[in-house]
């Protein structure tokens, strides 16, 4: 008998926060939209921002709030504060909606504006980022993203396994250079799960 893995694991976790279960069956069937990260990642997410004791993270690409949910729901038990940037004007409207219905937007400073743009203007150091934003603009500003991380933060990186999903073409060369870079960068310990479409985890060591 083959047992269903994904199956049998959403039978005993929970989503972190309420909402997150309504967004994610609100996701179900769009195709105009990002899929969310899912249960799965959003438990890991969870459990990683507090075992780190995440004080400041750093989240690149909101679409409608999912991750970002996530992250200030798992920062609210830490005593942190998280910073979310995202590009589409349509996506920032609907991530600060959701906020504001988690009764989280206290916890987020949300910004409207593009990433790698953004970059240079961004402090930290960071104790956790999730990386999210436009495929083609992950490996530009994995140096800055390394530079904003402590030593002893964690780089999280969605749709790490696009290079083998059945994805758009144009999707696969820029994720699989992205993921060769960060998995030969002496300076972080990295590990790929096969979470939704893939979660590279990144332990910044020097």
């Amino acid at each position: 008998m083959t047992t269903n893995i994904p199956d049998y694991i959403n039978s005993l976790i929970h989503y972190p926060h309420h909402r997150l279960a309504q967004l994610d069956a609100e996701n179900e069937g769009r195709t105009d939209i990002s899929p969310n990260i899912g249960l799965s990642a959003a438990s890991l997410i969870d459990i990683l921002v507090r075992a780190i004791g995440a004080k400041e993270a750093l989240e690149f690409g909101t679409c409608i709030g999912f991750s970002t949910i996530t992250l200030a729901n798992a920062l609210q038990t830490t005593g942190g504060r998280l910073t979310a940037i995202e590009l589409d004007g349509r996506m920032f409207a609907k991530t600060a909606r959701n906020l504001d219905s988690a009764g989280l937007s206290g916890a987020v400073t949300l910004i409207q504006g593009d990433a790698l743009e953004m970059l240079d203007s961004l402090s930290g150091p960071y104790d956790l980022i999730l990386q999210d934003s436009d495929k083609f603009i992950y490996t530009p500003m994995l140096e800055r993203c390394i530079d904003l991380l402590r030593v002893g933060g964690l780089l999280i990186t969605d749709d790490a396994l696009f290079p083998v999903l059945p994805v758009p073409e144009k999707y696969q060369p820029p994720v699989n250079e992205y993921n060769r870079r960060l998995f030969n960068d002496p300076r972080l310990a990295s590990t790929l799960l096969p979470i939704g479409d893939g979660l590279a985890i990144s332990l910044k060591i020097q």
